[in-house]
């Protein structure tokens, strides 16, 4: 089984490309995560993963999630085997992902659903239609009659 399951921060924007022929998106980017131990120092390790993503989840990412954003990917890993120019054999491992879902909010983005609230602030609800029959706290009195059980 090969099955990774991540959860960090994106070290840069998303990179999107285009497979030539099939048109297949393809975004990579690279996830920071802490390994979860502390050394004698009082510091902890960090681990850069290299990820790649195909198809819709790519366009997502490229379009939606960026540098720092928090981030939890699903996949698996995979280990691709190149020459180099010189005619060296090189190994290269990344996970493949086919989900990523960003788990913090973007509250910096220009394009929020709700343009007209102030940044960092949450949108407030104002009610279309007043009901009738109720009091002020908005809760009626109910005859014991009639509760069904």
């Amino acid at each position: 089984m090969n099955h990774v399951v991540l959860v960090g921060r994106l070290t840069r924007d998303p990179e999107l490309r285009y497979i030539p022929g099939t048109g297949t998106p393809v975004a990579t980017f690279s996830v920071a995560i802490d390994r979860d131990y502390t050394k004698k120092d009082g510091t902890k390790e960090t681990d850069f993963i290299p990820v790649e993503v195909m198809g819709k989840p790519a366009e997502f990412c490229a379009n939606y999630i960026s540098k720092g954003r928090l981030v939890a990917i699903q996949g698996s890993i995979r280990v691709d085997q190149y020459k180099t120019q010189t005619g060296e054999n090189r190994t290269f491992t990344k996970v493949s992902a086919r989900n990523v879902q960003a788990l913090d909010s973007n509250r910096n983005r220009m394009d929020s659903p709700y343009p007209e609230t102030s940044r960092g602030s949450e949108p407030t609800f104002e009610p279309s239609f007043e009901p009738q029959g109720l009091d002020p706290q908005g809760f009626q009195a109910i005859d014991d009659d009639d509760i069904p059980f």
